[in-house]
């Protein structure tokens, strides 16, 4: 169960990733591959939309909401697996 949810994050990270180098290379919205990258990710980005409230729609810009969920991201993965290992090892004692 652990490693799914770690696979999980870890495959939003890399979307994410991508999302920031896309905007930061000022990729066309057009392209269809970006148009889906833009797609997958909306959701995510959307909770943090007021972070980017000055930057411009189209060309290349730094994504600060992007940004901060590429840092928060890790950690919530780190928080899950310890408690995961945590929880397992409890378990394991009781036996």
């Amino acid at each position: 169960m652990a490693l799914a949810l770690l696979s999980i994050l870890g495959a939003i990270e890399a979307l994410l990733m991508a999302r920031l180098v896309a905007r930061l290379l000022a990729a066309r919205p057009d392209n269809p591959s970006i148009a889906l990258l833009y797609q997958l990710t909306e959701p995510l980005v959307s909770i943090l939309r007021a972070l980017d409230y000055d930057q411009p729609p189209l060309g290349a810009a730094l994504e600060f909401s992007t940004l901060v969920l590429l840092l928060i991201i890790p950690l919530l993965a780190t928080l899950c697996w310890y408690g995961l290992t945590k929880r397992n090892q409890t378990n394991r004692s009781d036996v």
